[in-house]
Parts: C-alpha cells; sequence; structure tokens
C-alpha cells in the first residue's frame, strides 16, 4: 500500500512537470507564423514598413541593447489619469484615445475614473515627481533634457503579453504650443501599447528621437502598430524569429552579403571613396528626410541655388526627401543648417566650419544634424564661387567623403541653372543612401567586404 502511495505521487509530479513542459512548448509553437499568414504579411506590408517596425519595436528607449521579444495587449487597456493634471492635459488624452480608436485595432481604449481601476495610469507633473512616478535611475534622469518636454511609458509584460503600464509627462515652460504638449501624450499612448523604441529614421514620424514640432501619427506609424495587431503577429514573437521570417526585406539581416549586391549593382563606383565615408569607424548618414534650413546674411541667388541642389539630390536616390525649410526662424534640431556670414578683414574669399550632430540612443545610428557656416571675405565677392560653395557644403554634408579626396570643379556642372552631379559622386551618394547600406554598418565589415570581393 505504502509502495502503491509512493507511486502515485511520482506519477503526479512527473503528470506536472509533463503540463508545465508542454504549456511551456505550446506558448513558444504560438509564437509562430504559418506560411501563409507570413506570405499573407509581406504582400500586405512594405519593406519599409517591416524595417520601421523592427527599429521601433525590437529596441526600447533608454537601453543599449535590442530586445528579444515584441509584447501587445490582448484586452482592452483602460486609462487612468493621475498627478496634476490640467483640464487641457486631461483633453489630450480623450483626444488621443478618440485618435488610436479610430484606427480600428483588436483593441480599444477607454478612460477610467479611478487609478486604481485602470490598466494605464498618465502622469502629468514636475520631472522630479515623473522621475518618481516611473521609478528611474539615475542614470536615466542624467539623460533626461529638461528644456524639452519628457514622456516616458513602462508596461509590465508576461509571455509577451501586457498587462499593466505607467506613462509619465513633464512638460517644459518655455514650450506652451498645445499641438507639440498633444503629441507627446499621444506617443506615450501608443507606444505602451508596443511601439516601445524611439528612431532617428523619420523626422515626420511621431517616434523621432529629436525634437520636431510638425512631426505627427504619420501613415507609416499606423502601418507598423497595424502589423503589430496583426492576428497573425503572436505575443512573445521573437526578434530571431522575425529576422528569419524576413530576411529577405530587413537589410539590417545579412547585410555584407546585400552590400556586395551593391557593388555589383553599381559597377565601377569607388571602394576607396566609400571607405572614406565612414564616421569614427561607422556609416552615419542623414535620415532619409531632410530639411535644409539657411540662416544669416542669406540672399535671393542663394535661396534659388540651394532649391536647384535640392531638386537634383531628390533626382539622385529615392531615399532622400530634401525640402527647403523657410518657415522656422529657431535653428532646427536635425537637418542641413547654413550659416552665412560676411567677415571684413578675412582674407580667403570663402571660410567653411562644419559641426556634425550624431545620434546614437536608437538602434541604427545616424547622422542627425550638419551645421555649415560659411564665412565670405571682402574679395568673396565672385558670386560663380559663392553658389558653388553652397552646392559643395549641401553634398559634403550628406555625405562625408573628405574634400580632399576631391579636385576642384570635379563634383558637378551647372547649366543655366540645372545642376548635374558627375557620374562619380552621384553614383556614390547613390550607393551610401541605398537601403542595403545600413545605418551603424562597421568599416571593419566593410573592410572584408572589399576583401571577399579581390
Amino acid at each position: 500500500m505504502l509502495l502503491s502511495m509512493k507511486t502515485q505521487l511520482l506519477y503526479w509530479i512527473l503528470g506536472i512537470t509533463f503540463l508545465i513542459i508542454a504549456a511551456s512548448c505550446s506558448r513558444n509553437h504560438d509564437a509562430v507564423i504559418s506560411a501563409e499568414d507570413l506570405k499573407h504579411l509581406k504582400a500586405k506590408y512594405s519593406p519599409l514598413t517591416l524595417n520601421y517596425f523592427y527599429e521601433t519595436v525590437f529596441h526600447e528607449d533608454f537601453s543599449s541593447e535590442k530586445r528579444n521579444n515584441i509584447s501587445k495587449w490582448n484586452t482592452d487597456p483602460s486609462i487612468a489619469i493621475t498627478g496634476s493634471p490640467s483640464a487641457q492635459e486631461i483633453d489630450y488624452v480623450k483626444k488621443a484615445i478618440a485618435k488610436i480608436n479610430d484606427l480600428n485595432l483588436p483593441i480599444r481604449l477607454s478612460l477610467k475614473g479611478h487609478p486604481d481601476s485602470a490598466s494605464i495610469r498618465i502622469f502629468f507633473g514636475h520631472l522630479r515627481e515623473v522621475c518618481t512616478f516611473l521609478d528611474l535611475d539615475s542614470v536615466s534622469i542624467a539623460e533626461i533634457d529638461t528644456a524639452c518636454h519628457f514622456g516616458l511609458a513602462r508596461s509590465t509584460n508576461y509571455d509577451g503579453v501586457t498587462n499593466e503600464a505607467v506613462i509619465g509627462i513633464f512638460y517644459a515652460e518655455n514650450d506652451q504650443d498645445h499641438s507639440t504638449r498633444y503629441k507627446v501624450v499621444l506617443e506615450e499612448i501608443v507606444q505602451s501599447l508596443g511601439i516601445v523604441g524611439d528612431s532617428y529614421t523619420y523626422p515626420s514620424s511621431l517616434f523621432f528621437e529629436n525634437y520636431n514640432s510638425s512631426k505627427s501619427l504619420t501613415t507609416l506609424d499606423i502601418d507598423i502598430l497595424s502589423l503589430l495587431y496583426e492576428q497573425a503577429i503572436p505575443a512573445n514573437y521573437t526578434r530571431k524569429a522575425f529576422e528569419a521570417n524576413f530576411a529577405d526585406e530587413l537589410y539590417v539581416v545579412n547585410t555584407k552579403q546585400k552590400i556586395k549586391g551593391l557593388v555589383d549593382k553599381y559597377q565601377g563606383i569607388s571602394l576607396d571613396d566609400v571607405e572614406g565615408c565612414f564616421t569614427k569607424g561607422y556609416l552615419l548618414k542623414h535620415p532619409k528626410e531632410i530639411s535644409i534650413q539657411l540662416s544669416g546674411a542669406v540672399n535671393d541667388q542663394d535661396r534659388i541655388t540651394t532649391e536647384h541642389a535640392i531638386s537634383a539630390l531628390n533626382e539622385l536616390s529615392p531615399n532622400l526627401k530634401i525640402s527647403l525649410d523657410s518657415s522656422s526662424r529657431i535653428e532646427s534640431e536635425h537637418g542641413i543648417i547654413l550659416s552665412f556670414k560676411q567677415v571684413n578683414g578675412q582674407k580667403e574669399p570663402i571660410r567653411r566650419k562644419i559641426e556634425t550632430a550624431l545620434g546614437k540612443s536608437c538602434m541604427l545610428q545616424k547622422l542627425i544634424k550638419t551645421k555649415v557656416v560659411l564665412s565670405f571675405g571682402n574679395s568673396g565677392n565672385d558670386e560663380t564661387l559663392r553658389q558653388r560653395s553652397i552646392i559643395d557644403a549641401i553634398y559634403f554634408s550628406l555625405v562625408q567623403i573628405p574634400q580632399a579626396q576631391v579636385r576642384t570643379n570635379d563634383l558637378f556642372e551647372d547649366k543655366n541653372g540645372k545642376i548635374k552631379f558627375f557620374p562619380r559622386y552621384a553614383n556614390l551618394l547613390k550607393f551610401i543612401y541605398a537601403d542595403e547600406f545600413t545605418d551603424g554598418f562597421k568599416l571593419s565589415d566593410f573592410k572584408e567586404i572589399r576583401q571577399d570581393l579581390k
């Protein structure tokens, strides 16, 4: 009888163990996309969407590492507002909820009156209060720019399913623009739904890391949120599975092989020129959307030349969307800034000073901003030379090749206002801004590619 009881107990323990293992295997099995669903997703969503999804879903703010799994809600989130919100801030939340519900996702958001009954709590207050509410460490707090608005969403997840989240929001007093304040609320609520990372790639996107008052919830942003909540995308879906399933569409996968194909496409490209475009061992280039801002002693011809250069450069690469920003009086936090100065007593006709700002906190590193100061001396009254210096400045802001490698008048020709870049530099820009040449690609890896091609 005793032996029988021991045997039964052993069977019972083994049974429980089997159920735990089976449940674990079942969860892992669920995190797989069928061939039919995969075909449907690839037909529905563009490579642009898939790559931006990878950037923003598999990377989290305040983290230097990629995320290994996605997380999302499988129930309708309810939101409660805490802290010391104003009537306007409460309206921002209501407006954001309505905006997200209009997207017709499988989940719907609602506003609750009491924090204890809500799955998402949004706290408005002073920066110190917000940091305490979010339980931020001293390193994270030190990285916050107090001159700008600050918002952060942090969620609690189990097996890829989000069951609660907290959002803290602090508004800088120097920016009273209601539209930018509302967009902070909208962004953080969306990020609490699973789009957890910011990016430098699209300044117009709601998830652009740097300040941009004109950013909004774009069609691309909506597409990646829609993709996350596709029924075919399981909770706890791993980054490795996503990389394997969408290897052909993702430029960060098999990058070396894809760059080799790019070299074959641009036969005759100077690999020495390409290698010269690396900055401190990495390839850094501007976002796909670039604004050019002119300041200082600017004349009408300067603006005309800039517009002609923009037109010529936009024709070279589908990955460049350059525009002239003439609306803002405040120096932009991104793009290319051309500052013109007339300096009496300067011996050189034209002197150029270049400053760059790099973005390193997102998944893909970027060249966020290039500021070029063009100083014209008393002898710099040659209008042709002045206009050539503007075109040079724009091109070399985009392509970081040392100008010592470029001979005078080798870059372009100008025929009655029609600018044409010579093939060597036109192809170099196309190559550098090709999708296959990913941001942050290592110089050491490119040298390996060169070695393999010999």
